[in-house]
């Protein structure tokens, strides 16, 4: 192998090549300093340090974040900023907008912290993007949706339902924010005078640390006309004496109320309560005395008495 060696290295000797090889190394290199002495246009990165973030922050790739500006110079300046390895650019949590899981920031503000960075002779062209954009870790969590708002149906007419879909929503916040989290909530919706069903697109509210998907929901309102039903309730005497009877007081009034087609059967006179007290006739002197409606159910709309009040007089 060494005698092999010996040999070639003869013959290069013999052909003249060991010459060549120089003078052409020389060559290249008097053209690549010619050639990186004229002026070109290059992207050149610079990486971002985030200082102060809050401990319940955790950045995605906190070791990546850099941004590209496109520098002009000659090339031999060029290069050393290819090849050197400068600080990073320090800025300030507080500085970015943090929404939806991302910190973003305008790349322009940067632009006096890249330039303090560059020789005399390097000028800035452009940065490669608008926005500067980093990831915020986030976990993710299925959460109900409230709905957040005000249904008034119209006369005659009942709100007997609201609907969301779809009814959770994927939740990602910060690990500590989703923790606190155990629902979701639309925006605040009014809709009055309803006479038939409605379906609302509504949006779900959000702070800036959270995202959701989807970010709006459906909401259906339903609506149902009344239907007027009447039923004789007993007649309650409060205060008055043991020995007290009058063939004027009645012992059973007549209820009239508008109820929704769902309750129509369900409601019957033991869901009502229609007093008289003593007290009252002893103050009226002889004027009418109201009969007081004290119990009904919240599906009785417009309740009506009859008789609604017992002249005193009689009594």
């Amino acid at each position: 192998m060494k005698d092999l060696l010996k040999r070639v290295f003869k013959k290069l000797e013999e052909n003249n090549l060991f010459p060549f090889m120089f003078f052409l190394l020389v060559s290249c290199c008097l053209w690549l300093l010619q050639t990186l002495n004229d002026d070109y246009e290059t992207d050149v990165a610079f990486g971002i340090s985030v200082n102060g973030v809050p401990d319940n922050i955790e950045l995605s790739e906190p070791g990546d974040i850099e941004v590209k500006v496109r520098l002009h110079d000659k090339g031999t300046v060029l290069a050393g900023y290819k090849m050197g390895a400068e600080e990073p650019i320090a800025v300030d949590f507080t500085s970015f907008k943090y929404r939806n899981g991302v910190l973003s920031l305008p790349v322009s503000v940067l632009k006096n912290d890249v330039q303090s960075r560059l020789q005399s002779t390097t000028s800035i062209v452009r940065f490669v993007t608008d926005t500067l954009h980093i990831n915020v870790r986030q976990n993710q969590k299925l959460l109900p949706v409230h709905v957040s708002g005000r249904f008034d149906a119209a006369d005659h007419y009942e709100v007997v339902g609201v609907e969301v879909s779809p009814s959770s929503v994927m939740v990602a916040a910060t690990p500590d924010a989703l923790e606190k989290m155990d629902a979701v909530n639309t925006e605040f919706i009014v809709k009055k005078y309803m006479k038939a069903d409605k379906v609302v697109t509504a949006k779900i509210l959000l702070d800036g640390a959270v995202s959701v998907e989807p970010s709006e929901v459906k909401v259906h309102v339903k609506v149902a006309p009344l239907k007027m039903k009447k039923v004789r309730v007993p007649l309650t005497k409060v205060n008055f004496p043991a020995y007290y009877h009058s063939l004027w007081l009645p012992t059973e009034v007549e209820l009239a109320f508008e109820v929704s087609d769902t309750h129509y059967e369900l409601l019957g006179p033991s869901d009502f309560v229609v007093q008289i007290d003593y007290n009252d006739v002893l103050n009226a002197h002889g004027r009418p005395v109201e009969l007081k409606l004290t119990s009904s159910p919240s599906e009785a709309k417009n309740v009506v008495v009859t008789p609604a009040k017992i002249n005193s007089a009689a009594l």
